[in-house]
């Protein structure tokens, strides 16, 4: 199981990443609206894999953010969701906005991903539903694309909850909605202790 891999940009082609690592080249299918700026060749870049074994090969997907990965390991548990539609889900749509309309039931968003017809996008609604409320564990917070995480995130209180065993979804969440009840000046043992209540509840 390759968890990780963290290297230089060889090549970069759509959704094709070559990344040098000690001189070997790393083939990776990554969705390349996943990212917030596209890498650069030379740049150093580190990701998130899974590893898909098949009979005719063998084929890693990446991802620049942990919740990523999870929200694509849980698409492609459904039946009628390949790797690959995976993948393009995740172009075309955040892993946030993934599981809010899972958790919304709009199948319709969903349903907007080419390759997703209608009968998929309710499946994916109806099996991914109860999975999503435990992978978040509590109400999605609606980050617009004009509204990105506070420029006093502490990475600090998100590695804490998730050295305690929460996804880091579910930590960077709970932070931000800690954050913003306390205010930019909490310190990190209050704002972990916000975080704690949060998730207790759920």
């Amino acid at each position: 199981m390759i968890a990780f891999i963290k290297g230089n940009v060889f090549s970069l082609d759509g959704e094709n990443i070559i990344v040098d690592i000690g001189g070997i080249g790393y083939h990776v299918l990554v969705p390349p609206m996943s990212f917030k700026e596209k890498p650069k060749i030379g740049e150093e870049i580190f990701l998130h894999t899974y590893l898909q074994v098949r009979e005719d090969g063998w084929q890693l997907f990446g991802f620049p953010e942990r919740e990523q990965l999870e929200v694509f390991r849980e698409l492609i548990s459904v039946s009628g969701i390949g790797a690959r539609l995976g993948l393009a889900t995740l172009n075309h749509l955040s892993s946030r906005e993934v599981v809010q309309a899972v958790l919304a039931g709009d199948s319709g968003k969903l349903n907007s991903v080419p390759g997703i017809g209608k009968k998929i996008a309710q499946r994916l609604v109806l099996e991914l539903k109860e999975k999503f409320k435990k992978l978040s564990s509590y109400e999605m917070i609606d980050v617009s694309h004009d509204e990105e995480e506070p420029n006093y995130s502490n990475q600090d209180v998100i590695d804490a909850l998730t050295q305690l065993g929460y996804s880091s979804l579910e930590a960077r969440t709970a932070f931000l909605k800690a954050s913003r009840s306390l205010g930019q000046e909490a310190e990190s043992e209050e704002l972990i202790k916000g975080a704690l209540k949060l998730l207790a509840k759920f």
